[in-house]
């Protein structure tokens, strides 16, 4: 039978009568709390007893104090005198619990007890809240861009869709936490003001805030589920290991700067420093991690083999050569003398669209030979088809400085040969060139030739794009 038992505990910082019954409850059952850590509450087993818990918030404690303050250790021999004793602190929380039957509470005066909270959370939740709440905000910014700018790359892209759901969600989870403490607060201090004791936190806010954190849980789940899936899934959790270990290192020197009694002052510069040193250090470790596995071939698509050219000026340049499998090549097209083509297939799926990329490019040398280009969008969330649709029609709207008659943009034409719902054809100066984009169903293709194709071309393109 296991003596020691670690739980993740959801109590909001500042709901002190129900951290007070749910510790109670579980010495009841024969677990005392030990200790409270960033990730986890500590508890050990004992006989199952009657005690009583009394949480206290001290302003003037910290994690890097090296141990208490003149005043909390004068507070700590008050609350001993009176039968309290002290268990562990969090932050500024202190808890402290009694056997006695009907001990002498620890504080008798409801509006020292609630400001004495409001100064807890000022110093510790309010402002990590806030700044994290701002950097959400910024990230739901730049997502909103994403989509604007372009969204068929961050729609196909499951890992992208995952991490925004889950800025969004961590968005309004801190709202929802503020915003009832903040009703909590308010509705205290008129409490208090008639004569009143703090209002209990509203069970309403808690299980929203609880929803919401099972909720993220389940975002991140998915989005661990679908980056092991991909190749390129080992950068992102190589990011995740330089996160962790950077906390771990982090904690260990502020809690070795505390055993040997650092001053607050010391082991919040010096904890700092190091946080950013390490960041640092880590940071360009992962870099180089990343460079020499893209050189290994351990992430994305790597070349069946490369092609290697001799410049004019004696310079080489190597070029990578792919032998995927291609739905359309030049080939079927027309008839090409050339065999050193590159043929590239990229895809990128998330469960409301994907997008897939061909390319068969050839390379510098004494032989013309025509190229290839094209990508396939498959919509599954109807609603989105005219959003992936103006993604692709919009995309020479950069072109601003080049002169009105000189300007490139698709024009409807609906060309019957090849039986799509939409055709729209690049053009230039009212001359039409080779790029299209293709709407069948829930299907969307654009596609480059290397010349504008015949009617026969466009019969044998349809054929196996369309499908």
């Amino acid at each position: 039978m296991k003596a020691i038992k670690r739980r993740f505990e959801q109590f909001l910082f500042y709901d002190y009568t129900s951290i007070e019954t749910h510790l109670a409850e579980m010495a009841a059952k024969g677990w005392q709390l030990k200790k409270i850590t960033p990730f986890y509450w500590e508890y050990r087993r004992t006989e199952p007893q009657k005690i009583t818990y009394a949480v206290t918030y001290f302003s003037e404690a910290s994690e890097f104090n090296p141990y208490p303050t003149e005043n909390q250790q004068t507070f700590h021999e008050y609350c001993k005198e009176a039968g309290w004793n002290l268990i562990t602190e969090w932050a500024q929380m202190q808890i402290f619990c009694t056997e006695q039957e009907n001990p002498t509470p620890i504080e008798t005066d409801e509006l020292v007890k609630l400001k004495a909270i409001h100064r807890a959370m000022k110093k510790n939740f309010l402002p990590s809240s806030a700044l994290l709440l701002l950097l959400s905000l910024f990230q739901i910014i730049l997502q909103l861009y994403t989509v604007k700018d372009n969204p068929v790359y961050l729609l196909s892209n499951g890992t992208a869709l995952f991490t925004a759901a889950t800025w969004n969600i961590l968005a309004v989870y801190i709202l929802v936490n503020l915003t009832g403490y903040i009703f909590w607060y308010r509705k205290s201090m008129k409490s208090v003001d008639m004569g009143e004791a703090c209002i209990k936190s509203s069970s309403g806010y808690k299980k929203i805030s609880h929803f919401l954190l099972f909720l993220e849980g389940i975002l991140i789940a998915l989005a661990a589920f679908h980056i092991l899936s991909q190749r390129s899934g080992w950068m992102i959790i190589l990011g995740i290991v330089n996160i962790t270990v950077l906390i771990a290192l982090v904690l260990a020197i502020k809690n070795a700067l505390k055993r040997v009694k650092a001053s607050r002052q010391v082991n919040l510069t010096v904890t700092m420093v190091s946080c950013v040193v390490l960041s640092l250090l880590l940071t360009g470790a992962m870099a180089w991690g990343i460079f020499r596995g893209v050189n290994a071939g351990w992430f994305g698509n790597q070349p069946d083999e490369t092609y290697t050219t001799i410049q004019p000026n004696g310079s080489t340049w190597t070029w990578d050569i792919f032998h995927d499998s291609l739905p359309l090549k030049v080939e079927d097209l027309q008839y090409v003398d050339y065999d050193r083509y590159s043929y590239e297939w990229t895809a990128r799926e998330s469960f409301i669209l994907a997008q897939f990329d061909a390319r068969q490019n050839s390379f510098p040398d004494d032989r013309y030979a025509p190229e290839l280009k094209y990508e396939i969008v498959k919509v599954k969330l109807p609603a989105l088809f005219n959003l992936c649709l103006n993604d692709y029609l919009d995309q020479y709207h950069y072109e601003k400085d080049v002169p009105q008659e000189d300007k490139r943009y698709f024009k409807k034409t609906d060309d019957p040969t090849w039986q799509a719902d939409a055709v729209y054809q690049l053009y230039q100066q009212n001359e039409g060139l080779d790029e299209y984009i293709l709407c069948w169903s829930n299907r969307i293709v654009y596609i480059d030739f290397d010349e504008i194709p015949t009617a026969e071309q466009i019969d044998i393109a349809a054929e196996k794009l369309s499908k």
